[in-house]
């Protein structure tokens, strides 16, 4: 009977545990969306425009630096984003949220975009 009561109240404290709660040391929802919209962004600028001159300029690199100025901009380390990007990649509930609300915000800024060239 007591071993009974035992894994009842283990699985009561299981089962009420927080699982939207994330960690101290890892980068909180809203952050590392702002933080991965704004690479997104330096990934797109790469491409469009320092591809362009590849031929005087290190693309790697460059790309390299400006993901820098994105840590810098957001107020976190590479090594942040790295444990917390590896984090999220292990909560698909909550990365589908992320990748989700991304989109929607890429879809509101191209409708915008081609609301204002007509």
């Amino acid at each position: 009977m007591r071993i009974a009561l035992i894994c009842f109240c283990l699985l009561l404290m299981a089962g009420c545990t927080d699982n939207e709660r994330i960690p101290g040391d890892i980068l909180p929802k809203e952050k590392m969306e702002k933080v991965l919209w704004d690479m997104i962004l330096a990934e797109r600028f790469s491409s469009q425009y320092i591809m362009k001159d590849s031929a005087s300029l290190n693309v790697k690199l460059e790309t390299m630096k400006l993901y820098e100025q994105v840590f810098q901009a957001n107020n976190t380390t590479r090594a942040e984003f790295i444990k917390s990007y590896k984090y999220y990649l292990n909560r698909p509930d909550i990365t589908k949220s992320i990748f989700d609300s991304l989109a929607v915000r890429g879809n509101r800024n191209r409708d915008s975009l081609y609301k204002s060239m007509k």
